[in-house]
């Protein structure tokens, strides 16, 4: 029983610490510059439009074939979603000098989240499908 009521307070005192740890977002960053261009790139996406996205990527992003297992992912799923509807959630963090969106969307016969990362310079840094 002690050794129960020992791990409890140690996982109540990581869950303690981790809700605690900041993810302030820098003053580098525009919350709403950061969400709005989030949902251009996801509207880039839909549309299929890989170059406009690429532009969008810092060198090491393009560098490490971004583009290309974006443009695989994302075929592997569209087909089965059907039509953009509307974004339903978004949430912005921020760490160190980088900057994430996470946005859930709802498309006609399903969600997906997107979580979308960006460096100071508002260049692409991460790019997740979900």
């Amino acid at each position: 029983m002690k050794k129960l009521k020992l791990l409890l307070v140690i996982v109540l005192g990581c869950v303690g610490l981790i809700g605690c740890s900041s993810s302030k977002l820098s003053d580098a960053f525009d919350e709403a510059k950061l969400k709005t261009t989030s949902q251009e790139i996801i509207q880039m996406l839909c549309k299929e439009e890989y170059d406009k996205i690429e532009d969008h990527m810092s060198k090491e992003l393009k560098d490490a074939g971004a583009t290309q297992q974006i443009k695989d992912a994302w075929s592997t799923v569209s087909g089965k979603l059907g039509a953009f509807d509307s974004y339903e959630k978004e949430a912005v963090v921020g760490k160190d000098n980088q900057a994430t969106v996470v946005t859930i969307t709802k498309f006609e016969n399903g969600k997906v989240q997107f979580t979308i990362s960006y460096n100071e310079d508002m260049e692409l840094t991460g790019f997740y499908i979900k």
